[in-house]
């Protein structure tokens, strides 16, 4: 296993077993709720949102490690961003599990890039993305 795999493994562990925005009380102003019936998960994204902009996020649910890892990512890389920022985010990581092409606005998400290689876990990575798409 190389030296960026371990990291990027270590950085899933650590997001999932400490998650950012994990039951907190934002005050959403919108929220959505996924479920990905192939592995169990659901999770509910709640976003505050004020002219345009992230002000929190925040999630709950129960999840395996991926997706609560990309939940915790989520709520740590979006506040403070554009409304458009999360829909580019949640294209973008879904092109590079996609395709492999990354691009330098993911790189804060790169340790869901790992899950590449396992196509069943994709939608693990992307359940919580995907959620805050349709609370928007």
């Amino acid at each position: 296993m190389s030296d960026l795999t371990r990291l990027y493994r270590d950085a899933i562990k650590r997001h999932a077993a400490d998650p950012v925005g994990f039951q907190q009380d934002i005050q959403p102003t919108h929220q959505h709720e996924d479920y990905n019936p192939l592995c169990g998960d659901r999770i509910l994204v709640q976003l505050r949102i004020r002219s345009g902009r992230v002000e929190a996020a925040a999630f709950d649910g129960e999840a395996c490690a991926i997706c609560l890892a990309s939940a915790s990512l989520l709520c740590e890389s979006v506040p403070g961003n554009t409304v458009d920022h999360l829909k580019n985010l949640h294209e973008k990581l879904c092109e590079a599990l996609d395709t492999g092409q990354e691009s330098i606005e993911i790189e804060a998400l790169s340790p869901l890039l790992n899950v590449r290689p396992f196509p069943a876990r994709i939608r693990c990575a992307t359940l919580p993305w995907s959620a805050a798409s349709k609370a928007m």
